[in-house]
């Protein structure tokens, strides 16, 4: 019993670690793609070179004009 509530404990963490890690890469991405709007750059190529779609870039540099005003 003992070794399965340690497999569990273990793939607990490893799920818990790749969820951090996939949300620390969003939140990067995030920031770049905010720096390249505020230089001007388009959309669709933000989101093709931070490999995100477009509505999420769009919604990120929505959010982020609200939150300035």
């Amino acid at each position: 019993m003992c070794h399965e509530m340690e497999k569990i404990y273990s793939e607990g963490m490893e799920s818990g670690e790749k969820r951090g890690i996939e949300k620390s890469e969003l939140k990067k991405a995030k920031e770049t793609a905010l720096s390249m709007a505020e230089e001007g750059m388009d959309v669709k190529m933000i989101a093709r070179l931070v490999k995100v779609n477009e509505k999420e870039v769009q919604k990120w540099i929505d959010e982020s004009l609200c939150v300035m005003k």
